[in-house]
């Protein structure tokens, strides 16, 4: 049995009733949001994740797939709403991909074979003797795996409608490549391998692509991310007044 690790985790392992984790507190962010500049959003968090920022679509196949993804920072590794206290900023959205670690699901390949079936699992790291116990004795969930089980099956199943979202919009071939840079002063902003809506292609669907798309509030989800696009320049005013955070292995800014 094979499982491969989400973006951020190290190594990830099926959760025991026996495990004990160290559970997140508050909103101290996990030690992968340091140097990512995007993350995965599910469906429903279109919305709350556009008034902070960007909502695009990302590609690493040359556009034979897409993730909706948030965008975080304006060049690689680089989180512009982590804060010097290793908080996530608290003025702004949450992204529920940082509120679920160390847990996860995810999919198990057996025999070179991807299963279709998905598993609860949790960061390696994260088991320790130290930790919060899940379950009590006789092996039944304790309140507080309850709630955490329910949040994670749910984001999951949220990720997945944002999947077929995706690949709705793909169908009707409405993602376009976009090219973003700016410069501001010595720095230079460069991200790749993102996607938007076409505006003038949505407007050339035929009647009956458009009932569809108004289906599950998939138009309105096109909107809002084409809104969410000013969001670009309102993190290029945020490099200019915020110091980004120092590393904490090099103990240098970022440039």
């Amino acid at each position: 049995m094979n499982i491969k690790p989400p973006t951020g985790y190290t190594s990830v392992s099926p959760l025991l009733k026996n495990h004990r984790v160290v559970l997140p507190s508050g909103d101290k962010a996990p030690p992968f949001a340091r140097n990512i500049h995007a993350l995965p959003v599910s469906f429903s968090e279109i919305a709350p994740a556009s008034r902070d920022y960007p909502v695009a679509f990302s590609s690493g196949d040359g556009g034979k797939t897409f993730t909706l993804t948030a965008i975080l920072g304006l060049q690689q590794n680089q989180n512009m709403f982590l804060m010097e206290d290793g908080y996530w900023d608290r003025r702004v959205y949450l992204p529920a991909y940082v509120r679920r670690f160390p847990f996860c699901m995810a999919r198990v390949t057996r025999d070179g074979e991807l299963q279709s079936e998905r598993v609860v699992c949790v960061e390696d790291s994260a088991i320790t003797s130290e930790g919060d116990e899940l379950f009590d004795t006789q092996g039944e969930p304790l309140p507080v795996w309850s709630q955490i089980q329910d949040f994670v099956t749910e984001y999951e199943r949220d990720l997945m409608h944002a999947e077929e979202f995706c690949k709705l919009l793909a169908g009707f071939d409405l993602l376009e490549p976009i090219s973003v840079t700016a410069e501001l002063g010595e720095f230079k902003m460069e991200l790749a391998g993102l996607h938007r809506v076409n505006r003038e292609a949505v407007a050339e669907l035929p009647e009956d692509a458009l009932r569809e798309l108004l289906k599950d509030e998939a138009m309105e989800a096109i909107f809002v991310h084409l809104w969410s696009m000013a969001n670009f320049q309102r993190m290029l005013n945020r490099r200019s007044i915020i110091t980004p955070p120092i590393d904490a292995d090099t103990g240098a800014r970022p440039n």
